[in-house]
């Protein structure tokens, strides 16, 4: 059986040990951010909100004589040195893992301002996807 996510068979497997997200809005901005949720103090832990750490907004350039198209990368609240922005669902049409390219250019920026690899990936082991128990 295939898997949800699909991807057309010519791409090297898509990177997934990360919070690396392309985060569609209402406003129909394309926001490649760090994800995240955020939980209520309740014994449910419900999601009253969500993340969006170090955010660009993601444009498409015009086409090049060789028929590639560049991506453009621009601060999303530039107005702002605060970089950790809080948002509710309502204003999120979809969250999508980014292509490998996007997310290789965006761990150079992060790294830029000071993040490590430690910090943006998390170790991936035996195909799953998911972050390691951590123990103490």
């Amino acid at each position: 059986t295939r898997g949800i996510m699909t991807q057309t068979p010519e791409q090297a497997p898509l990177k997934t040990n990360h919070n690396i997200r392309i985060v569609t809005l209402t406003t129909a901005e394309r926001v490649l951010c760090m994800f995240g949720d955020i939980k209520d103090d309740s014994e449910e832990k419900k999601v009253v909100g969500y993340r969006m750490v170090y955010p660009y907004l993601l444009t498409i350039g015009e086409a090049n004589e060789d028929g590639t198209v560049p991506i453009n990368y621009g601060r999303w609240c530039p107005f702002s040195p605060i970089e950790d922005h809080r948002i509710s669902g309502e204003h999120i049409i979809s969250v999508v893992y980014p292509d490998n390219n996007i997310v290789d250019n965006y761990v150079i920026r992060l790294k830029e301002i000071g993040l490590t690899e430690d910090q943006i990936f998390w170790e991936q082991t035996n195909g799953d996807n998911s972050k390691p128990t951590e123990t103490k």
